[in-house]
């Protein structure tokens, strides 16, 4: 019940990073500028209500304990408000439009965070287990990938599929309400269902204490410092930040590169993306076992960026270099197909470890300050989350804008040269991306016989 509740996460995070730009650029036609110049001022409200949250849920003490009240309370909000970024009435100016996506994916982010944050808490206060926090991780990831596998389903088979008016069925602005109204549903019941289902484990999860201090944004500024001061943490939050960033750019772009660049009909490609998602699933699977091999969570971690890194731009990279199939050969299908499910286990090994390894910082923190700040920690790693969504679409709006990508382009269409730019991105800029994600995740310090001592002293003190 615990992960099921990671299935809102991952419908909220792939309609961002996959439909959130191309329906307000392609069919709204809204600037690429403009997207991004949106999604950066929620970005920016993120990095302050996010460790609000999470220090504000550290501290309340309830009967519900620490994390449910806020779980039931953003089940509603959450799910509405992302319906209302979807579905923005007709006839609004670009402005107006402009000010829609503002204003709904402000409070959609936030909502969920309201939720997100308490809820992956969890990961740190059901055990404190070295491995069976992986496991936890683990589990959570194989739900998101239901969630992302959902959404690739159903939106692209159900409510994007081709008609006479719109062949390309991502096109149809009538098909974006239907769609947001599925899911806000799957968000609502997904976030009640675990809140209801981990309810009877509240008497035994770490309780605030009633005469603490105070909730204040100035505490919540000191407790941000003293997280902040932890060297682990700050390589985990950069890696997670630098990570979302390249998988935002790619989940935003792919639609692009599938359908104008690869030359790939919309039915192929609401085929390619389950396959990607199964390989995320079949990381996730292997991240407890792999555990047991390698006994350092780093060690994962940067094996699953750059097992992630070469599969993922291998197809574009040897296509650049003349030695791949054309577009519109059907073997060119299969071949992409194949790498980039191949790249997704990389996904779904460093997912786990991500959450993970902050589960293992919040005990670092516990020895050195004496008392337990999960949702500050997990505020973190939700605002990390949200550059798939956030940084991601900015990189990518400034993509589309510079390789001169117009409105409702089409293989026909589209100059030569604007391929080859958004191909340069998505393949050698996007290696880079991740040669500079490995090098943060290298400053991990955090090791496994240290969390054991760890572990050891905090029993002691208690």
């Amino acid at each position: 019940m615990f992960a099921f509740g990671q299935i809102p996460e991952g419908v909220q995070s792939t309609s961002f990073g996959f439909f959130l730009l191309f329906f307000y650029n392609q069919v709204l036609g809204l600037s690429g500028f403009l997207a991004s110049l949106a999604i950066v001022i929620a970005l920016l409200v993120d990095a302050v209500s996010d460790p609000i949250i999470g220090s504000w849920s550290d501290g309340v003490s309830h009967r519900w304990g620490r994390r449910h009240p806020f779980m039931y309370i953003a089940a509603a909000p959450f799910a509405i408000c992302f319906y209302f970024l979807f579905a923005p009435p007709e006839g609004l100016s670009e402005t107006q439009v402009f000010l829609w996506l503002v204003v709904f994916s402000v409070l959609t982010r936030s909502t969920q965070s309201v939720y997100s944050i308490p809820h992956t808490s969890l990961t740190a206060e059901l055990s404190n287990d070295y491995q069976e926090r992986t496991l936890l991780s683990s589990l959570r990831s194989v739900f998101q990938s239901v969630g992302t596998l959902m959404v690739f389903l159903i939106g692209l088979q159900v409510f994007f599929n081709a008609t006479a008016e719109y062949p390309n069925g991502q096109l149809n602005p009538a098909a974006y309400p239907k769609f947001a109204l599925m899911f806000s549903i799957v968000i609502f019941v997904g976030v009640v269902i675990t809140a209801y289902g981990t309810h009877s484990h509240i008497p035994y999860l770490p309780q605030a204490n009633p005469n603490g201090p105070r909730f204040s944004l100035m505490r919540v500024v000191r407790e941000a410092g003293m997280a902040f001061g932890l060297r682990s943490f700050k390589a985990v939050v950069l890696t997670a930040v630098l990570f979302g960033m390249t998988m935002g750019m790619v989940s935003a772009l792919s639609i692009y590169l599938g359908t104008l660049y690869f030359e790939f009909s919309l039915a192929l490609i609401g085929l390619s993306f389950p396959a990607s998602v199964l390989g995320s699933f079949m990381g996730a699977g292997l991240a407890t076992p792999l555990g047991r091999i390698f006994q350092e969570k780093k060690t994962l971690l940067m094996g699953g960026l750059v097992w992630y890194g070469f599969w993922n731009t291998l197809p574009i990279i040897l296509s650049l270099l003349g030695f791949f199939p054309k577009p519109g050969d059907p073997l060119l299908f299969y071949m992409v197909m194949t790498s980039n499910a191949i790249s997704a286990m990389g996904i779904g090994v460093l997912t786990v470890m991500i959450g993970s390894m902050i589960a293992d910082i919040t005990d670092q923190h516990e020895e050195k300050h004496g008392s337990r700040n999960e949702g500050i920690y997990f505020a973190a790693a939700s605002f990390a989350g949200k550059a798939i969504g956030g940084f991601g679409i900015v990189i990518s709006g400034i993509v589309i804008d510079f390789a001169g990508i117009q409105r409702s382009a089409t293989v026909e269409t589209i100059d030569p040269e604007s391929l080859r730019t958004l191909a340069l991105a998505m393949g050698p800029g996007v290696l880079v991306m991740i040669g500079i994600t490995v090098v943060a995740a290298s400053f991990y310090d955090l090791s496994r016989a240290e969390h054991t001592r760890i572990s050891v002293a905090i029993a002691d003190s208690r």
